[in-house]
């Protein structure tokens, strides 16, 4: 049956949307500001013809503004995959990477042949001793030393389902141990994985039946009854059942997304491990299974157990084992009408294994799904019809246009009319062409407008109206320069960013103040891009699904195929360089170029130092010193004066060589004091170079990114000798600790637990501006978890492409990829440890011109002219 769609006759409540209202307003405004010579408001008037027209226009103008967001926001085509592709899902932005024990639980049960899973928390001890100031893994044999207890470990015990042969149980763990390590969280660890142990129970009853009771269905039932008090089977839910319980959306979806449903946490918990057994829970067990008429007797024990308990009411067990019913074992003596019956177990057994097989099957069943949310129906709401079509025929206007024997002057007066009108189309086109556009305002796309428009041509003669219409619709389509751009695109961000509480307020105060190219105190001040700053906020939008909810968790450190130049680091990391604008947030060498003090044997057989300039990345020499040296510390001098020199271009130039070649040389005061450490066949080929290594010492030393490393996974493995593998050379694995025998509050003998270190290039163009390192600094510790102790470290180029090295020698042995003991580990901890912090250089200077002279800072300076 099909509904009457007719014409509402109530009055609408917007005058929007009245025709009537917006005339009277219309005329209204007539008579307050024309009054004295427009008197006639009849509706052959010219001018009354024209407001109803534009009345008309304004409210369906009004109704489509009035359609629902999501049609204002769907496309002509492929509406469903590009609402999505901006507007989060329940699924995609509501769960969160496993951060408790609980949620590791549901991950692990998750996994097709896991039944349950249980965390339990462990530390690894060592012992510091407190003489030597030293960590070690046995007692020490100092007069004073304390146990240290290393935290952040985790064990798990896996229950495989009951269909699981022993042959799969390994590959299973394997998958177990995979899944952990994806979903790892920061500063935690997960150190053995093994199947719980089962503690076997037997149960001795004397029970009577029901007439139409079958015994062997019923023993069954009770069995199964039993084993899912002990430890019930974990149910998955799917979407539509847990909505319909009243569970809300945002408590649904909280924790790790799964594959097999949903979750409930009251179940969970309820699957915990027992440590004891109430008797009284076992006969409840028992008379809910319909057909058990009476419990005349019954004992519950191990099934080791041969003395009477001193209380068979609550019946303890064994820390860490899982209570199992053993079927075979028990004792069960029915009654029927007072006719004993004693069934067989083995019959009872397979009946029982049918019945735990078909709920674990019903739970493979279920899948995860996600919320629907309504994406709209295309509406052309940018489709305009121009006003002057409207008008009558006498108008000479509209489609029909005027009469063949019209006269210049009337033909005139028409295009003066249209003219007119042309004012007021434009305008509502426009605001149609703003509507259609609403998603590219809310987009995260690389947009380039704000404000659209359309050029109307939807009426007679439009071509003819202007002299240069290309020059017009150029001029309509170019509605808005790039600061206006600039500022309205950031708005809307902004807008979009504050649906999540995020906000980038204060990151673009501080390039706006610290880095603009007026601030005359900064280190190699750089002039603020906004384009910059609107691609840092898109890229944090798109990728928030993971800057939120994986923001705690840790680097797979077991994928060996992505452990450098990939995005496989800590949620920390990427939230983190998201937040500060970096634009490329892989793990990857950071250093552009660094310099090293080569040493050689000069004609005497003396030893001689220099210095050289290096491209990390092609490792060519770029610069190397023109005078050797007998000391070394000359050498770093003359490195050092050197880069001073590489501040002002006008002291680089090329020469030609001897043979024909050429090379670019660094003067001071006429004396060359470095040449390029190659030489090239043509002037144009060594001036490009000597320009692009000038931009690179001026501008990118090294690029911006971070380096996190946990100190947990520093800590080494105990090495145990046999006569294969004889002991490692005896070395100090362990990172440094602090003791201070005067002090005991101030020791800090635990170095390993929830801590981490941040590392990041001192040379990077913004990181030498103290304001945004003192700004990086405060976002760091901000977003850090808050049981988590944080250090800091700025370093040189020199220090960053040992640190580099040895990191990525560590990650390989840390992920197995390479076996070399602790020898790698050694050397990253000796590395890691020697870092130091590098500020920006400052000298201190005399009272003499005073009113120029910088500032020198404690914690912002470092002494003297050089940079390292």
């Amino acid at each position: 049956m099909f509904d009457d769609i007719t014409i509402s006759k109530q009055k609408p409540s917007d005058p929007a949307f009245d025709y009537d209202e917006l005339r009277k307003a219309g005329i209204a405004y007539i008579e307050q500001t024309a009054s004295a010579i427009w008197t006639d408001y009849n509706i052959h008037d010219p001018g009354i013809t024209t407001l109803e027209l534009l009345c008309y226009a304004i409210t369906d103008l009004s109704y489509r503004t009035n359609n629902s967001i999501p049609d204002l926001l769907a496309t002509e085509t492929d509406t469903v995959k590009n609402i999505r592709k901006h507007f989060f899902s329940a699924a995609q932005i509501l769960p969160n990477n496993a951060v408790t024990i609980n949620d590791y639980r549901k991950l692990l049960i998750d996994i097709d042949g896991v039944k349950n899973a249980w965390l339990t928390k462990r530390t690894k001890p060592v012992y510091a001793d407190i003489i030597r100031k030293k960590l070690q893994f046995d007692v020490p044999d100092s007069q004073r030393w304390e146990k240290v207890e290393i935290k952040g470990y985790y064990d798990v015990l896996i229950e495989f389902d009951t269909n699981i042969i022993n042959a799969s149980k390994a590959n299973i763990k394997n998958t177990v141990r995979r899944q952990l390590m994806a979903n790892r969280n920061l500063c935690e660890d997960f150190v053995d994985i093994n199947e719980v142990t089962a503690q076997q129970f037997r149960m001795c009853s004397e029970i009577e039946l029901k007439n139409n009771a079958d015994p062997f269905n019923v023993l069954a039932q009770i069995f199964f009854n039993i084993q899912q008090h002990l430890t019930p089977l974990i149910n998955f839910y799917w979407l539509r059942d847990i909505l319909a319980q009243g569970i809300s959306a945002d408590a649904i979806f909280e924790g790790p997304l799964l594959t097999h449903g949903f979750i409930k946490d009251e179940e969970l918990a309820n699957s915990d491990l027992k440590t004891e057994i109430h008797l009284s829970d076992i006969m409840q067990q028992i008379l809910a299974v319909d057909g058990v008429a009476n419990i005349t007797d019954i004992v519950f024990n191990t099934t080791g157990q041969v003395d009477a308990l001193k209380n068979k009411w609550i019946i303890d067990v064994e820390d860490g084992k899982q209570p199992v019913v053993n079927i075979l074992g028990s004792n069960i003596l029915f009654y029927k009408e007072g006719i004993p019956f004693r069934p067989d177990l083995n019959v009872v057994k397979a009946r029982f294994d049918k019945l735990m097989n078909a709920a674990i099957s019903g739970n493979d069943q279920v899948k995860t799904d996600d919320i629907v949310y309504d994406t709209g129906n295309y509406v052309d709401a940018g489709n305009y019809y121009s006003i002057q079509n409207h008008f009558p025929k006498n108008y000479g206007i509209s489609h029909w246009g005027l009469p063949s024997d019209a006269t210049p002057e009337r033909k005139i007066q028409a295009r003066q009319l249209q003219g007119y009108l042309y004012l007021f189309d434009q305008q509502l086109a426009c605001y149609f062409s703003q509507l259609s556009h609403l998603r590219n305002l809310l987009s995260t796309d690389d947009e380039q407008n704000t404000y659209f428009s359309q050029v109307v041509t939807s009426f007679k003669d439009a071509n003819e109206l202007f002299v240069n219409p290309a020059l017009v619709a150029a001029n309509i389509q170019t509605v808005a320069d790039a600061g206006t751009f600039n500022k309205r695109r950031n708005m809307f961000l902004d807008h979009l960013l504050s649906r999540f509480a995020e906000t980038f307020y204060d990151y673009v105060s501080v390039l706006n103040t610290g880095l603009s190219a007026g601030n005359k105190s900064q280190i190699s001040p750089a002039i603020v891009n906004e384009r910059d700053i609107i691609t840092t906020k898109i890229n944090f939008l798109k990728d928030y699904p993971a800057v939120s909810g994986k923001r705690f968790a840790a680097y797979n450190y077991t994928n060996t195929a992505a452990l450098w130049n990939s995005a496989n680091i800590s949620g920390l990391e990427n939230r983190l360089q998201r937040l500060l604008g970096f634009k490329n947030i892989q793990r990857r060498s950071l250093v552009n170029v660094y310099s090293t003090i080569k040493k050689g044997l000069n004609a005497a057989n003396l030893d001689e130092y220099w210095y050289q300039i290096i491209d990390n990345k092609t490792k060519t020499v770029l610069l190397e010193g023109a005078q050797r040296f007998p000391l070394k510390e000359s050498a770093e001098y003359d490195r050092d004066d050197a880069i001073e020199l590489l501040s002002t271009f006008s002291n680089l130039s090329v020469i030609k060589n001897a043979d024909n070649s050429f090379s670019y040389i660094l003067k001071k005061a006429g004396v060359v004091v470095g040449k390029s450490g190659v030489t090239y066949p043509n002037t144009n080929t060594a001036k490009t170079t000597m320009n692009n290594f000038y931009k690179l010492m001026a501008l990118s030393q090294s690029d911006e990114g971070m380096f996190l490393v946990e100190h947990l996974l520093l800590l080494p493995e105990k090495s145990v000798a046999t006569p294969a593998s004889p002991p490692q050379p005896t070395v100090d694995p362990f990172l440094p600790i602090c003791v201070d025998s005067n002090c005991r509050d101030c020791d800090d003998k635990d170095p390993y637990s929830f801590r981490i270190s941040i590392v990041l290039p001192a040379y990077a163009p913004r990181f030498l501006n103290m304001d945004f390192r003192r700004y990086c600094e405060r976002i760091i510790r901000m977003e850090a978890p808050a049981h988590t102790f944080v250090k800091i470290c700025w370093v040189s180029n020199e220090q960053l492409v040992i640190f580099e090295r040895d990191y990525k020698n560590w990650l390989d042995v840390k992920a197995g990829k390479v076996d070399a003991g602790n020898v790698r580990l050694n050397q990253f901890v000796k590395t890691l440890t020697a870092l130091k912090t590098i500020y920006p250089p400052a000298k201190l200077e005399d009272c003499k011109n005073s009113a120029e002279r910088q500032l020198f800072i404690l914690n912002q300076n470092a002494l003297g002219t050089l940079k390292t």
